[in-house]
């Protein structure tokens, strides 16, 4: 039977659907639009490609839009490696710049290295090849070889510039205690938090109460980058602040100003500290200092204070082992023992030893 549309249905996605059966291919994909016109130009133009494709085959008439949608659908990628590929609807109604406004309408067969440096040239001339990398060149890849699963085209192999752009910055003691002292009060422990565990900022605005032990002095971290939990040990100072968190521990560790968790923007342009961690940089007279930087501060102490670089690598979850990869749960001495060499942060501190000795 022809392609139909299907409206939305109240509770699911706002876009419509096309359901059929076109020479023996089954079809029940999302149009992508909530709009029932531009869906129903969708649902002809995906018919007229079907009919081609029973003739022709699949690569004479899956499109890059095509390719794109379904590997959004499968992969579910979010912020902005989405935002790269399909584009983020702007407050005027317009598309921003992405993969489908590049190749959109062109068959993913025909894409080959030319048409990549045509879109090089035009849209990121003058950018960092690290920029084009990551922002351009890493998603058109993930979705052709997404297409080429799926036999629509070959296995893109395409040139992929070479660059170093590894960040050496970190803060030092001084510089730490400085931006704690200058920070607003809520943002403290936060920083505090990610200066003594390494964690990414991702993991600290996900992480709830229910996975923090602060009698085992342990926490863990789900679904981490390497889509594994990860146990991480708490320096005591971490104890001391986070046993001082008003609130009853229940759901977020972390909250805003207002006290309520933060808003998960998909983690787009900075994260949600932004401002206030530019409003503490400028206040301590701190420039070139990225929140993600703390994080390389982290291993820079530990590595300071001489501990093992297996041992550093694990806690910071560059490296696993069986045992952590299974018992992310059970604290481990050995990474307590690590943590502990590091001395405590922040001229105003007002928690001691002895306070954290008895959490």
């Amino acid at each position: 039977m022809p392609l139909t549309l299907v409206a939305p249905r109240e509770g699911r996605s706002r876009n419509y659907r096309i359901r059929g059966t076109v020479r023996g291919i089954n079809i029940d994909e999302t149009t992508g639009t909530a709009s029932r016109e531009l869906a129903d130009a969708i649902r002809i133009k995906r018919e007229a490609a079907l009919l081609d494709e029973s003739v022709f085959g699949p690569r004479a008439s899956r499109t890059f839009a095509e390719a794109a949608v379904s590997y959004v659908e499968a992969k579910q990628p979010r912020g902005l490696q989405r935002d790269y590929v399909i584009g983020r609807p702007r407050k005027d109604g317009s598309l921003s710049p992405c993969l489908v406004s590049d190749f959109g309408g062109r068959l993913v067969s025909s894409i080959t290295q030319e048409a990549v440096n045509e879109v090089i040239r035009r849209r990121w001339a003058g950018r960092k090849p690290n920029t084009i990398e990551r922002n351009f060149l890493t998603p058109l890849i993930a979705v052709l070889r997404h297409a080429a699963r799926q036999k629509w085209c070959d296995v893109p192999m395409f040139e992929r510039p070479k660059y170093d752009d590894r960040r050496c910055r970190w803060a030092t003691y001084e510089e730490a205690d400085k931006l704690l002292d200058a920070a607003a009060d809520h943002l403290v422990p936060l920083l505090t938090f990610l200066m003594l565990t390494g964690a990414r900022i991702a993991e600290a605005m996900d992480l709830t109460w229910s996975d923090v032990d602060l009698t085992q002095r342990w926490l863990v971290f789900r679904s981490t980058k390497r889509k594994e939990d990860r146990g991480v040990p708490l320096h005591r100072q971490i104890v001391a602040t986070l046993a001082s968190l008003p609130g009853n521990h229940e759901g977020c560790v972390f909250l805003t100003q207002r006290g309520v968790p933060y808003v998960d923007r998909e983690r787009r342009e900075g994260g949600q500290i932004k401002k206030a961690w530019s409003t503490a940089c400028a206040r301590a007279g701190i420039v070139d200092l990225h929140p993600h930087d703390l994080r390389h501060t982290f291993s820079t102490w530990l590595t300071m204070a001489g501990v093992h670089e297996q041992v550093r690598d694990e806690i910071m979850g560059h490296a696993s082992t069986d045992m952590g990869r299974r018992y992310a749960h059970i604290p481990r001495e050995s990474l307590l023992q690590a943590v502990d060499k590091l001395p405590w942060r922040g001229k105003s501190v007002e928690y001691s030893e002895a306070a954290a000795v008895s959490v």
